[in-house]
Formats: C-alpha cells, structure tokens, sequence
C-alpha cells in the first residue's frame, strides 16, 4: 500500500491534472446524460417488455447461436457505433439486445424479428462506418503491461509516454484520454478516493459500480464527461480515464468510450473480442504524417522456377492445421508443405484473411509438436524467427535467427503488427515469430522495402521487418473453429539451441504453384 501523499499524488494526476482541455469554461447544456458502459442504467429504448410481445424471440435467439464469437461481437461494435447498444458484448442473447436490434429495424422499416439478416447488416455497416471512420481505433498496447486497449487515434490524438502508461490528447480539445497502470494501491482505495474528489471539486456523479476485480466511475461537470475504469493487474490496478466534450463537435463520445472500455473488459476477462473495423480515414482528418513509405511493404513469396513459390507455415493444432500468410499461396491452385520431417504433402487451403494477410491450411500430418500461442507481445523482448528463406540458396533444412522486439505497432502504427529487428528474408513469410520460452508471438509477414524507404527518406532501413500479432491470428483461427494451444507467460526461458530444435519441429515449408 501507499501513504496517503502516494495515493493523493498518482490518482490525483489520473483524475485530475490529465484533463487539459480549454480553460474556459464550458456552457453547460442541459441534456440526457448517457455514460457509456453504465449498462445497467444506459438502456436501448425498449419495443417491448414482456415474452409475449417479443413473438420471435426464441427465433432470433436460434440465429444468434449460429454466429461464431467473434461474427457477436463485431455485430455489437458496428451497433455501438451506430449508437443501438451500449453494453460490453454479451455472448448470451438476451432481452436487451433483442430490443437493440428491433429497434434498428423499426427505425428502417424492416420487419421486426430481433435478428438482423445480412441486407441488414449491410445497411447498419454502411451507417456505422462514418463514427468508425471519424474515430480511426487503433489497438494499442500498454507499453509495461503488454495489455491491448482502442485508442480513437483517428480524432488526430498525439500519443505521449508517461511514467504510468500513456496521455493521449487531442489538440481540438474533443477528447483526453490516459492508460496507466497504478502499482501498488487498492481498487475500493482508488474508488473512494475518486468519488472524494468528484463531491468536492462539484462534479455530478453519474455512474459508478465497485466490484472485487474492477471499478467504475463516471462524472459530470461544466460540460465535460469523464469516464474511469480500472481492473486489478497483479499488485496493481490497469485502466483508462477518458474524457470528452459533445458540445463543440459531434463524436459521441458514449460510444467510443463503451468500445474502450469493452476492449479492456474483454482482455481482462478472456472473453473472445476483435481487432478494430479497418475504415479508411477521412482526407479531413488524416492522422499526423510520417517518414515511411507511401504503401505498405508486404514481403512476398519466394519465387521459384516454373511459377513455383514458396514460404513458410507452422503448425497450430495435431490435426495438421497450418498456419501461414494469405499472400504465400495467393493464387495458387496446388499447395504442398514439406520439412526434414515430412515428405512432401498435399495441404488444401481452409480459409483466408487477405485483410490481415493470414491463411488456413491442413495437411495430412499429425506432427509431434505444435505451436504454443502467446498474447501480448513485450517492448525489447528477445525474440527467434525460424523459416525456409531463399531455399534455392540457403539451406533447405531452415533458417533460424534472433533479434528483440523494437516496436509494439507497425507502419503508421499499425496494431496488427510488432516490429522486429530480426533478420528476415523472402521466403521467411508465414514463418513463427517465438519468444525466449519457444512460444509463438507473432507470423513473420513482411521486410521494410530498403529501395522504396530509400526514396522516401533518403535513408536505409536498418533489420526492420514485421510481424502479425497473435491476437490478431487468434481472431482468425477461432472464425475458423480451430482450437489451438495458448501460452500464459515467458517465464520458462531456453536456451537458443532449443527454442531453434522446437521452431523447426512446429515449421514446414510451404510450396505452391
């Protein structure tokens, strides 16, 4: 525990000192107050209230089952949007979000039935997409704790390392936001303290809920909305303070802040989530403009004679399911997959992902060993990537190197991606990124283009290559029903001997034509 001086010091600054919006003060308009994430009290105007009236009910809750975890929750997030839910996402269909759903469709003429169909998605999509454009949600990592949270980079927030985490703020004003990780103090500690401070600063208290793992505060004054959520995180407590003005310009910031925090609840609770809606961003607001190349570098398959290419792929389950970069067999109509191990073999394409560049294949192979899925990646942690680059030069049996993490987020701080600085080359791709324990934390999928950088900057790039994240291939793997194995932790180190023996193990070389 801390003293009182501690406490006063670092929550005082959460709650506080982190709001820098205009110090004029703000007309405070008097309206219905929504804070988002009150779910108990922030409810979808209902269409109905009994069983009886609700006569599809069971019907849409059948459809409900027939959509995979994840189909659930992008269904929810595009309704958060589009401003028709404001609770976490539930896997379980219940009342309310039947009425959510009956609602939209009361409000766009279709028959109310509490399920949408797919026209229906499309036109809640086409509508969602304008707030998830504007709001550009990034996953970003907390940079000691590794834990992902969206971020709403979109509204030209400027992201700034602190002691705790980090601020992020916004030169219009709109919106704060700080991700910090409190060590050493007490949830009902912070709690009261928060509520303390709200009665005597003369903020209208709104919301707030103390449970044994987490807390919720939301606050009101003078036209700003302040929402604080943390959860206990070792000896410590991990959370968000996100605060947003409406008055000035439109964002809804009840929605953002409902995404935020679900994004967070999620990761704390192992419940399935997604990776932001990838919209395009509005030339109006473009994000703060870097030194990198125009497009992103995608490494590409090695190419062979006679149209052949080839990468790399590693196992994720002992019913040979492999996994791989889409643009490692893009296009092809035979795929075949081979290692010391394992005579060349027909493996059929299962599915996918071009968007985040992933594929799915199976192969008649029951391998000894598979792979071990890591989340939540570390800054400067050591890392190994074993694949079969430049086969027709190297050596066929496998390449393996080492390196460390240099960066949580790719180009334009893409959050799909870890930046490594681990020597990588064409054919490396779909290859496993491991850690110092043999776990994988990431899909090799791309080298920085030197040519291209060299036009941009007029420098060199420097062993900069990427990876995708496993968060972001365990999204896909589970939309395809496949279970696969998951590591906790980094704690059991190996030798590098071993962590290349168990890479080549769980790798084959991925061949197509």
């Amino acid at each position: 525990m801390v003293n009182g001086m501690n406490l006063n010091m670092s929550v005082r600054k959460c709650f506080r000192a982190d709001y820098r919006f205009s110090m004029q003060k703000v007309q405070i308009v008097k309206r219905v107050f929504a804070t988002a994430i009150a779910a108990a009290l922030l409810t979808v105007p209902a269409l109905a209230q009994t069983g009886r009236d609700r006569p599809y009910f069971n019907d849409a809750a059948l459809d409900w089952k027939e959509l995979d975890p994840y189909q659930r929750v992008r269904l929810q997030v595009y309704l958060t949007a589009d401003g028709y839910w404001s609770g976490v996402p539930n896997q379980d269909f219940g009342n309310r979000l039947y009425d959510a759903m009956a609602k939209f469709q009361a409000d766009h003429g279709f028959p109310i039935a509490g399920m949408l169909t797919d026209e229906q998605i499309a036109v809640l999509t086409k509508e969602a997409e304008p707030n998830l454009r504007l709001w550009g949600l990034q996953e970003i990592a907390h940079p000691d704790r590794g834990v992902p949270i969206w971020v709403p980079m979109g509204l030209g927030l400027t992201q700034n390392r602190t002691r705790e985490g980090y601020e992020f703020n916004d030169p219009q004003k709109r919106v704060f936001m700080a991700y910090k990780y409190l060590g050493n103090v007490g949830l009902k500690q912070v709690h009261d303290y928060l509520l303390q401070q709200a009665v005597a600063d003369g903020s209208t208290v709104h919301y707030e809920v103390l449970k044994k793992d987490f807390f919720v505060v939301a606050v009101y004054k003078d036209g700003i909305t302040r929402y604080i959520r943390y959860h206990l995180d070792g000896t410590g407590l991990l959370g968000f303070a996100f605060a947003w003005n409406d008055d000035g310009a439109k964002i809804y910031g009840e929605r953002i802040v409902t995404l935020v925090s679900s994004s967070l609840w999620a990761v704390a609770n192992g419940a399935p989530f997604v990776t932001p809606p990838t919209v395009v961003q509005e030339a109006a607001n473009p994000p703060a403009q870097r030194l990198v190349p125009k497009e992103a570098p995608k490494a590409e398959a090695e190419k062979g004679a006679g149209g052949v290419k080839s990468g790399t792929g590693f196992f994720v389950t002992n019913s040979g399911f492999i996994l791989t970069n889409n643009h490692v067999i893009n296009g092809c109509s035979n795929v075949a997959v081979v290692s010391d191990d394992y005579q060349p073999t027909p493996a059929r394409i299962v599915g996918t992902d071009p968007t985040n560049d992933l594929a799915l294949l199976q192969a008649n192979i029951v391998p000894g060993t598979v792979a071990t899925l890591r989340p939540n990646a570390r800054l400067g942690e050591s890392v190994a990537v074993f694949g079969y680059p430049l086969s027709e030069v190297l050596a066929s049996s496998g390449n393996f190197t080492l390196g460390s993490v240099t960066a949580l987020a790719g180009l334009r701080d893409d959050t799909r991606h870890l930046q490594i600085q681990a020597p990588v080359q064409s054919g490396n791709s779909g290859g496993p990124l491991l850690d110092a324990s043999g776990n994988v934390i990431g899909v090799v999928v791309a080298m920085m283009d030197a040519k291209r950088m060299l036009e941009v900057t007029d420098t060199l790039p420097q062993n900069i290559n990427f990876a995708i994240k496993t968060s972001v291939a365990a999204n896909f793997l589970e939309s395809k029903g496949v279970q696969y194995a998951v590591a906790s932790s980094n704690t059991n180190p190996m030798k590098p001997e071993d962590i290349a023996e168990r890479a080549k193990k769980v790798s084959v070389m991925v061949v197509c034509k």
